[in-house]
């Protein structure tokens, strides 16, 4: 994490007051709030103030990849942020990023905040407070993503869960058992090794030289 030069200086100042900017990349209409009184503007976004941020977890600066989650709990919130966090479809995996700055006496901002956490959406949940609604998001850091395998697949059923209506993958179980023609010769190409050729082995030697007819 590195902080900016005026940054650094007000963190270390006593005249100086903590703001955090939070940015949740929902599909469709991505969510950027700050734990200000009042809307911020910076890198070409307006961040709402008002209480939308009810609280975010400690974010710990782990020495291993497997660094801590983080909780951030949304009060107060309306229903474009209650759908997605119930849907699971329009968070899952997607951007969380948190920003750290600095306010003045005036309550401006001192420098542009500094990104001090990212990583993905987790899981979400909602709750009722004394009648007020809350959304409540865990986010992993990203390298969490380093110490989980990747189950996905190659396949039109995986395909479809991150690009709906894409028809890349549709012909593929086709495919798997489509002849071709290759160097003037049928070839089976779910039958590499075990006999593409009319059951005669591939063609080629082992390195990888089409082999001389006799």
């Amino acid at each position: 994490m590195s902080l900016s030069a005026l940054n650094k200086a007000a963190a270390e100042s006593e005249h100086s007051g903590r703001i955090y900017f939070l940015f949740l990349d929902l599909a469709g209409d991505p969510f950027y709030a700050c734990t200000g009184t009042r809307t911020y503007s910076f890198d070409s976004q307006s961040w709402l103030g008002i209480g939308e941020i009810a609280g975010i977890s400690d974010i710990a600066d782990a020495a291993d990849v497997a660094a801590r989650p983080v909780t951030i709990t949304l009060s107060g919130v309306d229903a474009w942020i209650t759908e997605p966090v119930l849907s699971r479809v329009n968070y899952k995996g997607r951007s969380a990023v948190i920003y750290r700055g600095w306010l003045d006496s005036e309550e401006v901002l001192i420098d542009d905040p500094d990104i001090i956490w990212s990583g993905r959406m987790d899981v979400g949940s909602m709750m009722l407070d004394e009648g007020t609604a809350m959304a409540q998001m865990t986010c992993e850091p990203l390298a969490a993503r380093l110490l989980r395998p990747n189950i996905s697949r190659y396949s039109d059923e995986d395909h479809q869960l991150r690009h709906p209506g894409d028809k890349f993958f549709e012909f593929l179980p086709q495919m798997e058992k489509k002849d071709v023609t290759w160097g003037g010769e049928r070839v089976g190409i779910n039958r590499w090794g075990g006999g593409g050729l009319g059951g005669g082995g591939t063609g080629f030697d082992d390195t990888g030289v089409k082999k001389a007819k006799h």
